[in-house]
């Protein structure tokens, strides 16, 4: 657990020192005197400047899928399910300052095009829960879906283009106010009607 911890704190600081410079200026010195530990030590935990940056980011983009997650738990139906994880996921940014100037500084780490994603893994991850809620939906009579998987690409391809224009464009409160007419007019296509 202590090693689990320390690591934690390395890529924490690291993006950290990364959102602060940018990758070209952060040096691995930068980010090894912010935690106090030698250049030797950073290196037992990433092999290069390169390396180090895509850990801490993919750290960062790790909580930001646990927050969704914990917040999906507490729903219990499809249509909140679905309410709950497109809002959490696309509100967190605003919560998480340092992840928000990392993806402001360098937005090919959230590309439109999935075919140049440097964290496919992670987005897989999302999109399989949204496949799962969307799956949940048609199985209990609530969602009409001819394809699962190509809604929740379209709805997944549609939640970048807002963080994109929210957060990376910075066209804040406009956006949001559009995302929230979004979700409502998504999943109101997405109903069963009798």
């Amino acid at each position: 657990m202590k090693k689990e911890a320390k690591t934690e704190e390395i890529y924490r600081v690291a993006l950290k020192t990364f959102a602060e410079y940018g990758f070209r200026k952060t040096t691995i010195e930068d980010i090894a005197a912010a935690l106090g530990i030698a250049n030797s030590t950073l290196y037992l935990y990433a092999e290069n400047k390169k390396i180090l940056y895509h850990k801490a980011v993919a750290w960062g983009f790790g909580v930001w899928q646990s927050r969704v997650k914990t917040a999906l738990a507490e729903a219990h139906e499809p249509i909140m399910k679905l309410t709950v994880i497109s809002r959490k996921a696309y509100e967190y940014l605003a919560e998480d300052k340092t992840l928000r100037k990392i993806l402001e500084k360098d937005p090919e780490l959230f590309p439109f095009f999935p075919s140049k994603d440097p964290f496919s893994d992670i987005n897989n991850e999302s999109l399989a829960m949204l496949k799962e809620i969307l799956s949940e939906g048609v199985n209990t009579g609530v969602f009409e879906i001819p394809d699962v998987d190509a809604t929740a690409d379209f709805m997944f391809s549609v939640y970048v283009l807002f963080i994109q224009q929210t957060y990376i464009v910075s066209e804040g409160d406009r956006t949001g106010h559009i995302f929230e007419n979004a979700i409502k007019l998504i999943i109101r296509g997405l109903i069963k009607h009798e």
